[in-house]
């Protein structure tokens, strides 16, 4: 049974789980509430849709491959709409009404949304924001899933940033955590997603930020630092993906260095890789020579310095040369070089 406990987390701002929505709590008379957010598909009571109350409704589900960026802003608007007088001033004044954001358990959801209003308006660390909500309750479960803590990383790192294109274009953190759930969107009911792939090009002007990889042999533009996917190799000496085994050759140390260039699923690799929906890897030509350059494995694969990725789609650095903008070479010795 879900837990029936309305908790009051900082000022006028409070969660729950359904239970008390299911209820019909007259949360009004209680605990002065006017707003109620539910992050769930659960059918929401009519009373709850008319005055005193007005009830904004997010169809999220809980796990860690769902995105909450695009939900993030009305969120934090509503909850601040609804405790402020005019929330737009410096210091605005407090409005007496309060807001109610509830999941199904009142624990991971709610709790995300929650901490990314906070996070926001005080300009919290995750850390921080967690703190906020738990301090007064340290019986109780507050514990956003692993995608939703990270994405909220994401959201700190990036100055509270929430639009995806701006997100895929600055936030190599992004990119990277887009990548780990990628292969559960390339196909929608029907048709494939075409948005799962990126399109590659260089920049109308000189951008110093800008770099690319083009094939070695026809110098074709294969990918740029929008797709590319960092990582960083194990440096822990007890961490495992040091050590690895190969057939033929035994056990095996990682070498101190990278040799792939990881990048998300890019148009030019669309035929290669959905040519036989049963295939979960293949070699990538270049599109123009039709000579190879890299590799990809939906269930994942091992750069040379150790590090793990799913899915690994990568270019070897043997097979590309790295470009600035106006064409130029950028060699080993240059601070830009991956």
């Amino acid at each position: 049974m879900e837990d029936p406990t309305i908790y009051r987390i900082l000022g006028p701002i409070y969660i729950s789980s359904i239970l008390p929505i299911e209820q019909e709590h007259d949360l009004f008379e209680s605990h002065k509430i006017t707003t109620i957010i539910s992050i769930t598909d659960s059918d929401i009571p009519t009373k709850y849709k008319s005055s005193p109350y007005k009830n904004i409704q997010i169809k999220l589900n809980d796990t860690p491959q769902d995105i909450i960026f695009p939900y993030i802003g009305e969120i934090n608007y509503s909850i601040a709409e609804t405790i402020y007088i005019n929330p737009d001033m410096v210091k605005p004044k407090l409005s007496g009404n309060a807001v109610l954001i509830h999941c199904q358990s009142g624990i991971s959801r709610s709790v995300t949304f929650v901490c990314a209003y906070l996070m926001n308006k005080f300009k919290l660390s995750l850390e921080n924001a967690l703190h906020a909500i738990r301090r007064n309750y340290p019986n109780r479960t507050f514990e956003p899933n692993e995608g939703f803590l990270e994405q909220l990383e994401i959201y700190n790192d990036t100055e509270y940033t929430t639009d995806l294109q701006l997100l895929k274009n600055n936030s190599p953190r992004w990119r990277g955590y887009r990548m780990k759930y990628l292969i559960n969107q390339l196909y929608d009911e029907d048709n494939i997603n075409k948005d799962s792939f990126s399109e590659v090009s260089k920049p109308e002007i000189n951008d110093n930020l800008w770099f690319g990889f083009q094939c070695c042999k026809c110098r074709t533009l294969l990918a740029n630092n929008l797709v590319y996917v960092p990582h960083l190799p194990p440096f822990d000496k007890d961490d495992k993906q040091l050590f690895f085994y190969k057939r033929g050759l035994g056990n095996q140390i990682a070498q101190n260095k990278c040799t792939h260039i990881f990048t998300e699923p890019l148009n030019w690799m669309k035929d290669k890789i959905l040519e036989n929906d049963d295939s979960l890897q293949g070699r990538l030509d270049c599109y123009k020579c039709n000579s190879k350059v890299g590799n990809y494995n939906w269930k994942g694969g091992r750069c040379s310095c150790g590090k793990w990725m799913i899915p690994s789609i990568y270019l070897y650095k043997s097979k590309v040369n790295q470009i600035d903008s106006n064409g130029k070479l950028i060699l080993q010795n240059d601070p830009r070089a991956i």
